[in-house]
């Protein structure tokens, strides 16, 4: 035993060559695990990450269950970013001592990873229950992982229970982070100065202040900080994007082609670059790279394997909705080809629409989550990946799975007046949808169109706190607190809904209703080339002709309304 203590205090001194000496000295048959993994030690403190892996794996192979290589071995996959074999040690961890409430961790940060969030959310949870000593770092990567999701509401409660166990520059500038994608202007301040007290030269202090900047649509200084730091990707890519949002179409350009090789094997650039090929047409290389969105990183059906366009007529299959519900509605009709070549199609969405999809499609059944939890599948896809499949097909005029409720449309038939024009209105989304704010109008922005001689109904849910005192004076009757099924029976009723880039917007347009859309001048992909395959035919398109100004769409439609008034009454 000396021996192997004299290894272990030569390592200790960092006294490399003499502790690599005295294992070759000492090894025999009976230690030659314990030595082996010494010698991983050695090479791991070498950087000599291959020569400690092997040494490591031979250790385990002759003593499977011997905890200190299979750690190393854990921190050696680690540092290779080989996330796949860091989960197969982090449960090796497990088996051997399920008491160490530290490997709930290791496992927890494997899972999350390995993008099994479900699984690491629960293990994390696990850890913090059991009152973990890193209970901080598992709040802050709980809150990461939402974050991830585009849940910063749940991400933010995460972070600020984590600042209870102490505050540190990561967690306040992810708690920061949240602040401003949840646009609350007032808690960025307080964590902007609380971040940059502690160091405003932490490379995540000078991201957030640049997306800071762009919230408070301060552009320029915002594109100064982006520009000084575009080495990093991150950095780059919202570089890129804001030019795109932005209009600046010959900078964007000029600079990816001069960046390509920087970033071209980052995931965050794969999906930017995605949505880019998409709007401009390029299909064949955009619908590759929109693989990656970050939505598609979910744990829906793990163990059921992914469909890439193989013969499913006798097999079953699985669409799910990774997205928002615009892309629910939206989307849908491709799962109709679907169903033509596949015995059985299930289509699972979010529970609060599930009544507003047909269910007398032959091969179709309609489930939520819920519902279809424990189901056995052949085949799953995401319903943003199966676009890609049939985005050509040719539609009948109006096909798709849409449906309201016959009893419920003849209910607002008797409830809405027919005295004047009833116009249906949305003009901000989901205030953490994609793109925003930029896609929402101001209400402030659309006084010409509520003046005129109409009724005005509010179909949306969420009030955003910039159009508080406005929608409180407006004209607009405020049906926005029904649910979706209700809202389309609410639509059937109108004469003409007007909306920005919503969800309703493609509720109304599915169920064939006049829709006028307000668009941003750089909109989604979908209303790029995409647009022109299956475009909806009731659907009249007002776009911005200035960043962030939105006079020319209230004038157009102000225009267009009087007469369309003029014309019925």
């Amino acid at each position: 035993m000396s021996e192997l203590k004299n290894i272990v205090d030569k390592i200790q001194k960092r006294d490399l060559e003499k502790a690599l000496e005295l294992c070759e000295l000492s090894e025999n048959s009976k230690n030659k695990h314990i030595i082996l993994n010494f010698k991983g030690v050695i090479h791991l403190l070498k950087n000599n990450l291959d020569l400690a892996e092997s040494n490591f794996l031979n250790s385990i192979k002759i003593k499977e269950k011997f905890e200190d290589p299979i750690k190393n071995l854990y921190s050696i996959y680690l540092k290779k970013n080989n996330y796949k074999n860091l989960l197969i040690y982090a449960n090796k961890l497990i088996e051997i001592d399920r008491l160490n409430i530290e490997y709930k961790y290791q496992l927890a940060y494997a899972l999350e990873l390995n993008n099994n969030q479900n699984e690491a959310i629960k293990y994390y949870n696990e850890y913090i229950d059991l009152d973990g000593k890193n209970k901080k770092q598992a709040l802050n990567n709980i809150g990461c992982i939402y974050l991830k999701r585009n849940k910063p509401k749940i991400a933010n409660d995460f972070f600020l229970k984590g600042i209870n166990f102490g505050e540190d520059k990561i967690i306040i500038n992810n708690t920061l982070n949240s602040y401003i994608l949840l646009r609350d202007i007032e808690n960025s301040n307080l964590y902007f100065d609380k971040a940059k007290k502690i160091d405003q030269n932490f490379i995540d202090f000078k991201y957030n202040k640049a997306k800071f900047l762009i919230l408070k649509n301060q552009i320029q200084e915002a594109t100064e900080i982006l520009e000084e730091n575009k080495d990093i990707p991150k950095f780059l890519i919202t570089l890129l994007i804001l030019y795109s949002n932005t209009n600046q179409k010959e900078e964007g350009n000029k600079l990816l082609t001069q960046s390509m090789d920087k970033i071209k094997d980052d995931p965050m650039f794969y999906n930017y670059y995605g949505i880019k090929l998409l709007n401009e047409g390029n299909f064949n290389d955009g619908w590759k790279y929109y693989e990656y969105r970050n939505s598609k990183i979910v744990d829906f059906f793990s163990k059921t394997q992914e469909w890439t366009g193989e013969k499913i007529d006798t097999k079953s299959i699985v669409v799910f909705n990774e997205q928002g519900l615009g892309d629910s509605i939206q989307f849908s009709k491709y799962i109709i080809p679907l169903t033509k070549i596949a015995k059985n199609v299930t289509f699972v969405v979010q529970s609060s629409i599930n009544n507003l999809f047909k269910d007398d499609i032959k091969n179709l059944t309609i489930e939520t989550i819920e519902t279809s939890r424990n189901k056995q599948f052949d085949f799953k896809i995401a319903l943003g990946s199966l676009i890609k499949f049939f985005f050509k097909e040719k539609f009948e005029k109006n096909e798709n799975l849409i449906q309201t409720n016959k009893d419920n449309d003849l209910k607002w038939k008797k409830k809405i007046e027919s005295n004047k024009l009833n116009i249906g209105f949305v003009w901000s989304g989901g205030f953490n949808g994609a793109n925003e704010p930029y896609r929402s109008v101001p209400l402030k922005c659309l006084k010409k169109v509520f003046s005129l001689d109409a009724n005005f109904y509010c179909l949306q849910n969420e009030i955003w706190d910039r159009d508080l005192d406005e929608f409180k004076s407006s004209n607009l009757v405020d049906y926005g607190k029904y649910k979706l099924d209700e809202i389309a029976s609410i639509i059937q009723n109108l004469d003409l809904v007007i909306t920005s880039d919503t969800s309703l917007l493609h509720l109304s347009a599915s169920l064939n209703k006049e829709t006028w859309g307000m668009l941003s001048l750089y909109p989604d992909w979908r209303w790029g080339e995409f647009d022109k395959f299956n475009p909806y035919s009731s659907l009249k398109i007002f776009k911005q002709e200035k960043f962030n100004e939105w006079s020319n769409v209230e004038n157009e439609i102000a225009e267009e309304l009087k007469k369309k008034i003029s014309n019925n009454y």
